[in-house]
Order: structure tokens, then C-alpha cells, then sequence
């Protein structure tokens, strides 16, 4: 468990991906004074930022994982025949759950989305922080770099709206999957509102009434905690 962010490389294109380094380090350098403070990948010492590989760590006592990237460019061993697919796998755990991620998470999304928008299709990007943290890391990139982010297209993620039985609307996001698998989560969620686990305001059936394209500079201030964002007039 943890609060963590994934990322899988294309192994066809491994030289591509190490070409592109250098340009993505040096972007990440100019970020670094918009960044929490940053330490090396053992919490002390200065972040490894260098046109072979990018290695940090928060400073302790707030580090948790350590992001290294491009890390091992190999098909993980545990994957099974039928899994594999030609990419590599890495991850980064920021902290115990989402509410106790520790401050250098921003920079974890931050480098993230930006090797995203170096490497496109050579790299896929995913994890467990709703679109409005990665909105946040979105907004610093195009504000500091003046680079365009597409938080939408890079992410393969999108917000779906949504009525329940009361006819209250609201949105939830989309990262692939069946329609059915949203009907699952939204049903988890009332069964965990009765239990007392999670706080869930709405009720089922519900209809999910089409995809909306929500201006990324807005998603923090719709952002619930309780998973979902405010419905948009």
C-alpha cells in the first residue's frame, strides 16, 4: 500500500528514451528553485540530477521512496509470459496514503508529467493522486518552462459526469476501464459511506451522462476528498 506513482517505458525505444535525458534533466534543473526542498535518494545530500539519470529523495525526516529514473530499462522478472508487454516498470512511493504523502511529492508529479511530455508515447504514466494534484504539477510546468501540458492527453485520464437517483450531478475521473467497472466503484463507496469507512453524499442507480472537459487550472478547486469533484454549471 502507500500513495504511490507509476511509470513504464517502451524497451523498443530504450535508446530513444536515454536521448531525450539530457533535455528532460535540464528542464528539471530550471524547476528545481519552484520545488519543496530536495535531497539525494537516501534523504541527505543534493538530488542527482545528470543527463544519464535523475535520482532524489525528500530530505529527512520527510523522505519516504526514492524516485529513480529511468531505473532498470528491463522487463520486470516477476512478470509472468503472458504479461509482458516490452516495457519497464518503476514506482514511487511518496508517503503511508494520500493524506500523509510528504512535501517532495510535488516534485515526483512534476518530473513525472515532464519526462511524460519529452518522452510521449514512449512512456506511460499512472497512479493513485486524484487528476487535481497532477493539475498542480501541470500548472507549475507551463508557469516556470512555458511548456504546454495536455494533463488530459498525457495521463489517458478524463472526468466523466454523473447523476444519482436524487438527480444530483457530479464528476468522477476516468483512467480507462468499463463503464461497469465505475458502477463498482461508485457502489463500493456507498457501501463504505454505511459502514463508516468513507464519507460518500450520493446515492445510486447512477447515469453517467458523458465525458466534460473541465479546465485544468480548475480541478483543485473542485477537488472532494471524498473522491469525486463538484458538478460544473
Amino acid at each position: 500500500m502507500g500513495h504511490t506513482h507509476y511509470w513504464e517505458l517502451d524497451l523498443k525505444a530504450k535508446e530513444g528514451v536515454l536521448r531525450r535525458l539530457p533535455d528532460i534533466a535540464l528542464d528539471f534543473q530550471r524547476l528545481l528553485p519552484h520545488l519543496p526542498p530536495l535531497a539525494g535518494p537516501d534523504g541527505t545530500g543534493n538530488p542527482i540530477v545528470s543527463p544519464e539519470e535523475i535520482a532524489f529523495n525528500g530530505p529527512l525526516p520527510h523522505d519516504y521512496e526514492s524516485l529513480v529514473f529511468p531505473g532498470d530499462l528491463e522487463e520486470p522478472a516477476w512478470r509472468e509470459p503472458w504479461e509482458r508487454r516490452g516495457r519497464s516498470f518503476g514506482f514511487c512511493k511518496t508517503g503511508p496514503s494520500w493524506q500523509e504523502k510528504r512535501p517532495y511529492d510535488l516534485a515526483v508529479r512534476s518530473f513525472l508529467l515532464l519526462a511524460k511530455v519529452h518522452l510521449g508515447g514512449l512512456m506511460r504514466v499512472y497512479s493513485d493522486a486524484p487528476l487535481a494534484d497532477w493539475a498542480e504539477a501541470a500548472l507549475l510546468i507551463e508557469g516556470t518552462l512555458a511548456l504546454p501540458v495536455d494533463l488530459y492527453g498525457l495521463l489517458g485520464a478524463g472526468l466523466l459526469e454523473v447523476e444519482d437517483t436524487r438527480g444530483r450531478r457530479f464528476l468522477v475521473e476516468r483512467w480507462g476501464g468499463e463503464e461497469s467497472e465505475l458502477q463498482d466503484w461508485l457502489r463500493a463507496r456507498e457501501r463504505m459511506d454505511r459502514e463508516g469507512l468513507f464519507p460518500w453524499p450520493f446515492r445510486g442507480p447512477y447515469r453517467v451522462l458523458g465525458e466534460v472537459k473541465v479546465p485544468q487550472e480548475e480541478l483543485p478547486g473542485l477537488w472532494r476528498r471524498e473522491g469525486f469533484y463538484r458538478g460544473v454549471s
